[in-house]
């Protein structure tokens, strides 16, 4: 898809949250029933929980992180703790011929780094989930099996994607999806309004 009709650039994501990329991987989220998409618009309380995320086309030879950003806290006109941290995992489990991610501590395979915290901030606005593929283990509560950690930051404002994947050498997302999240009392945020 040209960068001029990419929805992550037509809404900003691309530029305030992700550099260009070429996307190689392929995301599936659903929030319950609910498959997002790209400028999809889900109430606050869709979204309370955390979403299923599923990776298409797994490569057994690759793990992921999967890191999810609320690039407009606490409000789109005054995002001051621009990207507020919800939620990273690693290490998805396989499920057919692709994998996903869980929040759950106990479940070995996959590894939640940073715990699910739901959309603190209601007013409409977006979030972006961006997801890295890797070639070794990451996970702190398996360390017998890591050859590179992860750890959680120390707090969720003002978190950057494009440092933390400096920091532990990522590189470019393989794939990245944004929804918008809407006040339960009317309409909000930013809308992606497709050309013709």
């Amino acid at each position: 898809m040209s960068r001029g009709r990419d929805p992550l650039a037509l809404s900003q994501v691309i530029g305030d949250v992700l550099d260009p990329f070429v996307k190689s991987a392929t995301m599936r989220i659903n929030y319950g029933d609910k498959e997002i998409t790209n400028g999809t618009g889900l109430r606050a309380s869709a979204v309370l929980n955390a979403p299923h995320v599923e990776i298409e086309g797994h490569d057994q030879a690759k793990l992921y992180t999967l890191v999810m950003v609320d690039p407009d806290a606490p409000s789109p006109s005054k995002p001051e703790y621009r990207e507020y941290l919800q939620w990273i995992g690693c290490n998805p489990l396989e499920k057919g011929g692709g994998c996903f991610f869980s929040i759950h501590q106990h479940l070995k395979k996959s590894c939640c780094v940073c715990y699910w915290v739901g959309d603190r901030y209601t007013r409409g606005k977006r979030h972006t989930f961006w997801l890295s593929s890797w070639t070794v283990v990451i996970c702190p509560t398996a360390p017998q099996q890591a050859r590179q950690t992860v750890y959680a930051p120390g707090w969720r404002q003002n978190f950057n994607i494009r440092d933390f994947s400096a920091i532990y050498n990522l590189g470019a997302p393989v794939a990245a999806l944004y929804f918008n999240c809407q006040k339960e009392s009317g309409v909000g945020g930013r809308r992606f309004l497709g050309s013709s």
